[in-house]
């Protein structure tokens, strides 16, 4: 800051000082009641920890409960389920050789 401007700022400053000396006591008290609820109004709000804790509680149970279906959804199916599905794959796989060895020859060309 230049001494120009801090010369400015306290001529600011004493003229303020001045009028504030020269309210009246009405006007002065309005000023401190709003002043006090302005800096209530700064305060942060303390619901903010419960949400934050709700929510992770929340996604906590969402995971295991997923994780425990997961598993189950597996583990209930029987030997004879999982054969078939595993040789339908198989036969999938078998059905379409002709399109492995085509795509494999068309590639190498390339």
């Amino acid at each position: 800051m230049s001494d120009d401007d801090r010369v400015f700022v306290e001529q600011v400053r004493q003229t303020l000082d001045r009028h504030a000396e020269a309210l009246d006591e009405v006007t002065a008290a309005r000023l401190a009641a709003a002043r006090r609820k302005a800096l209530k109004a700064r305060q942060p709000r303390r619901y903010g920890l419960p949400v934050v804790a709700f929510s992770a509680l929340a996604a906590s149970i969402l995971a295991v409960a997923l994780f425990l279906n997961q598993d189950a959804g597996v583990q209930g199916l029987d030997a004879d389920t999982l054969e078939q599905l595993a040789q339908s794959e198989d036969q999938e796989l078998i059905e379409n050789l002709d399109f492995y060895d085509w795509l494999d020859a068309t590639q190498a060309s390339s």
